[in-house]
C-alpha cells in the first residue's frame, strides 16, 4: 500500500512503502525472498538549497540588508488567478499534513544536512547507469511473482503480471497494438525545459531527452484509451505546458479535461521542499492534469493533493494507483508512457522504462520459501 493518510482533501502517500510492498516475494536463483528499495534516495531531511544558495543564505544571516535588496528585485508577483490557486494549494496541504501529523506521520528528532545522504546517493545512481541505457527491448513478467531476470548483461527485478516496450515513443504505432484497450493512461512526458537545457550543455549524464509539445500532440491516446478510460498526464508549473495540455494536447487525443491535482513534495519533517512562493519561479508542487474519453462522463474531484517524500532522483515520480483506482474498474488495464520503472500488471513504454529495476537499488532479504512451483518467468527479446 502507498497510502498512509487519507482525507477529503487528499491523500498522504509513501513511494518507498509501495516499492517494498510489490518487492515482499520474489525469484531469486537461491529461491524466494523479499527485496527493500534503498531508502538513502527517500532521505529528504530539509529544504533543497544548490550551493550558491546555501552561500546566498549565509551571506543573508550575516548582512540583512543584502537579503531585503533581493526581495525588493523579486517583486513581481504571479496573475490573480495563480495566486488564488496558490492559497488554495497552502491551505489544503495544511490542513492534510495537520491530521497527517496528528497521526504520528513525520519525525519531529530528524537531522538536517540539506540531504546529503540522497544527493550523495543520487549522484552515484547517475553515474552507474547513465552509460547502460538499454533499447529496442520487448519483454513480459506472466508469473503471479516478481522475478529477478538479465537483460543486456545487468540484473533488473520484474513486477508480476507486467510488460514493457524500452522504445521510442515516435515508434508506438509499429510496436504495439492499437485497440482502445486501456482504462488508464498514465504520462510522464519529458518537457521542454530551459533548466535541463542548459544543464544539457555542461553535462550530458545531468540531462534527458526532451520533446516538444507538437509531438506529443502526435501519441496516439484516442487509439489506446477505451471508450470509458482515464488520462493522467504530469506537468510542471510552465504555463505554456499547462495551455498545451488544455488546447492542443488533449483535442487532439479526444479527451476532456476533468481535474488538476497537486502532487505536494515534503521533507521527513512534513515541510515542503521549497517554500510557496508568490512570485515566478519554482513551487513546492507539480500538476497532475486529468481528463476522460470524450464521450463519458466519470466523475473525478478537482482540486486533490497527493503529499509524499520525493525521491532524490529526478522524474522518479509516485506511484498513482491506488489514489486513482476508485474511479477505475476493478481489474483496470493500465499504461504508462514514458515510464521510468516497472508496475504489477501494468504495461510500461518509454526509453528508460527500467531505469528503476536494476537490481542494485535494491537490498535482497532473508529467505521466503522454496520456489519449486515457480516456473513461469520473464521473457526479455531483443528486438
Amino acid at each position: 500500500m502507498s497510502i498512509v493518510f487519507s482525507s477529503t482533501d487528499g491523500w498522504i502517500i509513501s513511494h518507498l512503502d509501495y516499492l517494498n510492498n510489490v518487492y515482499q516475494s520474489v525469484i531469486t536463483e537461491s529461491g524466494l525472498h523479499s527485496l527493500i528499495f534503498n531508502n538513502m534516495l527517500f532521505k529528504i531531511n530539509s529544504q533543497y538549497l544548490r550551493q550558491n544558495q546555501l552561500a546566498r543564505t549565509m551571506e543573508d544571516n550575516v548582512n540583512p540588508l543584502l537579503s531585503k535588496t533581493r526581495k525588493r528585485k523579486r517583486n513581481k508577483l504571479l496573475p490573480q488567478d495563480h495566486l488564488n490557486e496558490l492559497n488554495f494549494i497552502q491551505q489544503a496541504f495544511n490542513k492534510l499534513i495537520s491530521s497527517g501529523k496528528l497521526n504520528g506521520l513525520f519525525g519531529d528528532n530528524i537531522s538536517v544536512d540539506n540531504n546529503e545522504v540522497a544527493r550523495t546517493m543520487s549522484e552515484k545512481f547517475y553515474s552507474d547507469t547513465f552509460y547502460q541505457r538499454l533499447e529496442n527491448l520487448h519483454g513480459c513478467n506472466n508469473s503471479d511473482v516478481a522475478i529477478i531476470r538479465k537483460a543486456q548483461y545487468k540484473k533488473y527485478v520484474f513486477p508480476k503480471k507486467c510488460s514493457f516496450y524500452c522504445y521510442d515513443v515516435r515508434n508506438m504505432t509499429q510496436k504495439m497494438e492499437l485497440n482502445n484497450q486501456y482504462d488508464f493512461v498514465l504520462l510522464d512526458p519529458p518537457w521542454w525545459n530551459k533548466s535541463i537545457r542548459r544543464k544539457k550543455s555542461k553535462s550530458v549524464a545531468a540531462s534527458y531527452q526532451m520533446m516538444y509539445n507538437e509531438e506529443l500532440v502526435k501519441i496516439p491516446i484516442g487509439k489506446l484509451l477505451c471508450s470509458n478510460g482515464i488520462v493522467a498526464i504530469w506537468c510542471t508549473n510552465a504555463p505554456s505546458h499547462l495551455n498545451s495540455i488544455f488546447n492542443e494536447i488533449f483535442p487532439s487525443w479526444g479527451v476532456t479535461y476533468k481535474a488538476k491535482w497537486y502532487w505536494v513534495k515534503v521533507t521527513q519533517m512534513g515541510n515542503t521542499i521549497c517554500n510557496f512562493t508568490s512570485t515566478p519561479g519554482k513551487q513546492p508542487y507539480e500538476l497532475i492534469i486529468l481528463g476522460c474519453a470524450s464521450d463519458i462522463n466519470v466523475n473525478i474531484p478537482d482540486g486533490k493533493l497527493i503529499i509524499s517524500v520525493p525521491s532524490a532522483v529526478h522524474s522518479h515520480k509516485p506511484p498513482l494507483i491506488e489514489v486513482i483506482k476508485e474511479y477505475l474498474p476493478s481489474e483496470p488495464k493500465c499504461l504508462e508512457i514514458f515510464a521510468r520503472y516497472l508496475l504489477p500488471g501494468w504495461t510500461s513504454w518509454g526509453l528508460e522504462v527500467l531505469k528503476f529495476q536494476d537490481l542494485s537499488l535494491y537490498t535482497i532479504l532473508e529467505h521466503v520459501k522454496n520456489n519449486k512451483d515457480a516456473t513461469e518467468s520473464v521473457a526479455v527479446v531483443v528486438k
